[in-house]
């Protein structure tokens, strides 16, 4: 066996034994061209030639820091390339999810890095997904998920392992990379952004640790990663649940006796992991989140939103999730002519249906669902209806099954009669939380635009 540095044992050794790479792996690394990143693709850079594993990389440029994120772009490129590493290069406007999503571009930029993280990981076929999350960030995850409130699963912090992401330097503290750089002589980026103290990880990093560190115990960081691996595992010992959750279009479903015919730890359990697939996360999700899918577990019927317009709702025996709110009327057959302008409710159905004129296209910020559409393209009066055999509607360009959409989008048949769908006289306009009909959109020289709005009230 070749003479390795010290680090470079460490790590080759936690590999073996938590068997996070196995020969004939092929495995993506996430490079920032950071001091964390770059020391991991080192160490698996001399490692998968001797364990026969494949090599990649991945480096995301999140439009934020200007020429600082094409420098560190460049870098990640000459590394690979000098290598004979193959890389993907992905941009993505973070800002602008952040708007859509209402979070923070903390969370925005997490999220998206490991979207397109796992949508590269399919395109190359990968096997792993290797993170450069250490010992320093576990600390802070931990403090992080403490200060926004936490469950047991918070408390334990980041998982060596999770699916196919794994993080072979999460038992390496800061130094100990920083020790290695220098040994190896090798080259990284520093992120400016890791001193911008708008950001709650960095403010815990450069204010809170050293605050405990000095005035509490110089040892709390590991005391902390301590806590965090006790946690681990004393809930590895707990046998894992499976769930029947099932996926459909957009669709997520479990059925609600495997949440009533357990204990309160597994039920919890059990939402954890479906918000985990419909949400990908739990950021953000509160006691009081599950308080209200609890609730509507146990009445066997109801709606509730999470954060990040996330639906939830139980009908028919089963709970179902998706990304978006759904609005769903409450009789077989249905079908009103719109008051415009104006504010429309029918209390018989369950909804509430604004509309107005504005002359200027835009975005109006408004809670409930709402569309933008060309009222000179519409042939009045509009009419608010459900689902009829044969409706169509324009994507794409082409036309389309409204049926077919419903299916793709995962919605059940005995749902589909009791989504609202905006009507003029000949065509279908929008169906809100699914699509808006091609014929109806806004377009730069539209002069006659009117809003419409919906949302649930009471009956």
């Amino acid at each position: 066996m070749k003479k390795y540095p010290y680090l470079l044992k460490t790590v080759s050794r936690l590999i073996q034994e938590q068997e996070l790479i196995v020969t004939g792996d092929r495995v993506l690394i996430a490079f920032s061209g950071g001091p964390d990143s770059t020391a991991l693709s080192d160490i698996l850079g001399k490692l998968c030639e001797e364990f026969k594993f494949q090599l990649a990389f991945f480096h995301l440029n999140h439009g934020l820091r200007g020429q600082e994120a094409l420098r560190d772009q460049n870098f990640c490129v000459e590394w690979a390339k000098k290598r004979n590493f193959e890389i993907f290069i992905e941009q993505y406007d973070v800002k602008a999810y952040k708007k859509e999503l209402s979070i923070s571009l903390e969370e925005a930029a997490r999220k998206v890095r490991y979207q397109k993280l796992k949508e590269v990981a399919e395109l190359w076929k990968a096997d792993k997904i290797a993170l450069g999350h250490h010992r320093n960030d576990q600390v802070e995850t931990i403090l992080m998920n403490i200060i926004r409130g936490t469950g047991i699963n918070g408390l334990r912090g980041m998982p060596i392992r999770n699916g196919k992401f794994i993080r072979p330097l999460l038992r390496t503290s800061l130094d100990e990379i920083h020790r290695y750089l220098e040994e190896q002589h090798l080259a990284f980026v520093i992120d400016s952004t890791n001193l911008d103290q708008s950001f709650l990880r960095n403010r815990i990093r450069n204010g809170l640790i050293p605050l405990l560190k000095q005035d509490y115990n110089a040892k709390i960081e590991e005391i902390i990663f301590r806590m965090g691996l006790n946690i681990q595992e004393s809930l590895s010992i707990i046998p894992e649940e499976k769930w029947s959750i099932e996926k459909k279009g957009r669709l997520f479903r479990l059925p609600v006796s495997s949440l009533v015919e357990t204990s309160d730890f597994k039920r919890r359990q059990g939402l954890i992991e479906l918000i985990n697939q419909v949400k990908g996360d739990t950021y953000h999700i509160t006691r009081a989140h599950f308080k209200a899918l609890e609730y509507i577990i146990k009445k066997g019927k109801g709606q509730t939103m999470l954060p990040e317009k996330i639906s939830f709702w139980v009908d028919n025996g089963y709970i179902y999730g998706r990304r978006g709110e759904l609005l769903l009327g409450d009789i077989p057959n249905w079908s009103y002519i719109l008051k415009i302008p104006g504010i429309n409710k029918f209390e018989d159905i369950g909804l509430i249906i604004e509309s107005f004129q504005k002359n200027i296209p835009g975005q109006f910020d408004l809670k409930a669902l709402w569309c933008e559409i060309d009222l000179d393209k519409c042939d009045l009066p509009l009419l608010v209806r459900n689902f009829l055999n044969g409706d169509r509607v324009v994507v794409n360009g082409k036309e389309k099954k409204l049926k077919t959409i419903f299916h793709e989008q995962g919605i059940p048949e005995n749902w589909r009669k009791k989504v609202p769908i905006l009507c003029d006289q000949k065509k279908i306009l929008w169906i809100p939380g699914i699509l808006l009909d091609e014929r109806a959109q806004v377009q730069e020289n539209s002069k006659s635009i009117f809003i419409v709005s919906m949302r649930t009230g009471k009956r």
